[in-house]
C-alpha cells in the first residue's frame, strides 16, 4: 500500500514512445551531472550485454547474430577504453 506523496512508477508504461521518454530522462542527467557518465556508459554496455544474452539463450535461430553483436560490442568497449585513457 503506497503512503501519501508516494510516487509508484510500476504502472508506467515503458513500452513504445513511453520507453523513449525515460530515456530521453537519463540522458539528460547523464549530461546535466558530468560525474554520472561512467554510470551510463556502463548501464549501457551492460543492458546491450544482457540484451543479446537473452536474445540468444530464447532464439536459438539468432544465436549467429548475437555472437556478431556480441563481437560488436566487445569492439566498441575496446575502443570506448581506449578513447577514455587517450584523454
Amino acid at each position: 500500500m503506497a503512503r501519501e506523496g508516494d510516487i509508484n512508477i510500476a504502472r508506467i508504461p515503458v513500452s513504445g514512445i513511453g520507453g523513449l521518454g525515460m530515456v530521453a530522462a537519463a540522458a539528460i542527467v547523464a549530461i546535466a551531472l558530468p560525474a554520472l557518465h561512467w554510470v551510463a556508459v556502463a548501464s549501457l554496455v551492460g543492458g546491450i550485454a544482457v540484451g543479446l544474452t537473452l536474445i540468444g539463450a530464447r532464439n536459438p535461430r539468432a544465436r549467429h547474430a548475437v555472437e556478431i553483436g556480441g563481437l560488436i560490442l566487445v569492439l566498441a568497449v575496446a575502443v570506448g577504453i581506449w578513447i577514455y585513457l587517450k584523454w
